[in-house]
């Protein structure tokens, strides 16, 4: 009897731990106003658009003038998920601006979840922005 007792408490203790919603409270009466971008949108792997669903595009000019994005990106699938990803930065005439060093990110997005990424522009002449998402490519 003694040991069923603590097996329902074990299970107990792994059934709290077990849950992992969150609870937000936000303002009601926003005063930030968003500048969503209508963006095209290519996808090849329908599996990481699971992992990492683009729901949003914000975009702003911060007070250098320098052009600043924040995507949303949320993970549709049971599990928590790693994606990878890169902005690329374009002229106004349509040119790629080149990044010596252009460097993949690397993060995790819970179950469920949203995850919010941003970068800014490298230079004033960037006009535009492209997000490049790849899966896992971690052992």
């Amino acid at each position: 009897m003694k040991n069923l007792k603590i097996f329902f408490a074990f299970v107990a203790v792994l059934g709290l731990g077990a849950c992992s919603s969150v609870n937000m409270v936000e303002n009601a009466d926003k005063s930030a106003q968003k500048k969503m971008v209508d963006d095209i949108r290519v996808t090849t792997d329908s599996g990481l658009n699971d992992i990492a669903y683009v729901a949003g595009v914000n975009e702003s000019v911060n007070a250098n003038g320098l052009k600043t994005v924040q995507v949303e990106l949320v993970n549709r699938t049971e599990s928590e998920r790693n994606v990878n990803y890169l902005f690329e930065w374009i002229d106004k005439s349509g040119m790629l601006i080149e990044n010596p060093a252009p460097v993949w990110i690397a993060i995790s997005i819970d179950a469920g979840e949203s995850r919010y990424i941003s970068a800014v522009a490298p230079s004033a002449n960037a006009a535009d922005f492209r997000l490049k998402l790849l899966g896992n490519v971690r052992p």
